[in-house]
Parts: C-alpha cells; sequence; structure tokens
C-alpha cells in the first residue's frame, strides 16, 4: 500500500475514532492514544535510526530512512490528529477557564511542529532521494551523515517539547 494511501486512511480513522459524540471518556481514550502512538514514534524512530547510522551499513541506513517517512505516516500524523481532535474537545473547558498549563503547551506543540514542517521533513525528503539515488552496495553520500546530524539537532528539540508537553498535561499545575 502507498504511504498516501496509509496516511488518507489513517486521516479518516483519526477523525471518525474523534467524534465528540462519544463521550468524555471515549475523548479521554483517543487523546492518550494519540499521545502514545506520537510519542512513540518520535522516540523509537531517533533510537533505530541511530543504530542503524552506527552501523555505516549502507542498506541499514536506507530502511532507517525510508524507515522514518512510513512510521511518520502511520504513527505520528494519525497521532497528531488524536491528539489535536479529543484534545479540542477534551479542552475546551479549560481553555475558558484560562488554564495557563493549558496555553504553553499548545505554544510548544505548535513550535513543535512548525520545527517538524520547516526542518524535518524537508531533511527526511533529502535523506531519502539521497538513499534511494545510492545504488546497492556502495556507500552512503556523505551529505546523508551531514543531514542526519541535522536531523538528530532539530529532532531533539522537537522531541523535548512535545515530553514538556506531556508533563504540563499531567501535572496541569497552576501557573500564573
Amino acid at each position: 500500500m502507498k504511504t498516501n494511501h496509509l496516511l488518507f486512511a489513517g486521516v479518516i480513522i483519526a477523525v471518525a475514532l474523534s467524534l465528540p459524540f462519544y463521550g468524555y471518556r471515549w475523548n479521554l481514550f483517543m487523546h492518550i492514544f494519540g499521545a502514545i502512538l506520537f510519542m512513540g514514534n518520535i522516540v523509537v524512530t531517533a533510537a533505530w535510526v541511530s543504530l542503524a547510522r552506527r552501523l555505516r551499513h549502507t542498506e541499514a541506513l536506507r530502511l532507517g530512512i525510508r524507515g522514518i517517512v512510513v512510521s511518520d505516516t502511520i504513527f505520528t500524523l494519525p497521532g497528531v490528529l488524536l491528539l489535536l481532535l479529543n484534545g479540542g474537545i477534551l479542552g475546551t473547558p479549560y481553555f475558558k477557564a484560562h488554564a495557563m498549563w493549558l496555553f504553553i503547551s499548545v505554544g510548544l506543540f505548535v513550535i513543535s511542529a512548525v520545527i517538524w514542517a520547516a526542518v524535518l521533513v524537508p531533511l527526511q525528503k533529502r535523506m531519502s532521494a539521497l538513499m534511494r539515488a545510492t545504488p546497492p552496495g556502495s556507500a552512503a553520500p556523505e551529505e546523508v551523515s551531514r543531514l542526519l546530524a541535522r536531523w538528530f539537532r532539530w529532532g531533539g528539540v522537537a522531541t523535548l517539547l512535545p515530553l514538556a508537553i506531556l508533563v504540563l498535561m499531567v501535572a496541569k499545575p497552576q501557573i500564573g
């Protein structure tokens, strides 16, 4: 199945599972499930791409970089949709109460999304194109190493922000 078909299916399923008439507990479950998909994928993806990079084996690296794109489509994007749709439903009373922890969380989420869309996705596309163009058995282009270094730096920032959001969502501290 092509990545675009998986993305479309994930979007439809996430939206259908997030409709507001299922009730509070369902939306809370879907919000937590979205957080697991999202956080799990961004942490695990970095781990196995790091292992592929350490092997210095072109085929492992090719698979790792392809895996970034596929896993973002299957796990990260549906997770984000579940977080946003169900979080919007669950967060309405907190927004009305001007809960600062929620405003900060949304701001951090937006920053993470901008890093992902403006930096990480273009890096992933470039690395993927370079690895597709690399003949089997050849060494990975040096540019891939430079791009991976940038991907890990920016990916680290884009991962730490959601971890901070997770702390804020669970603790719900009284700020301001």
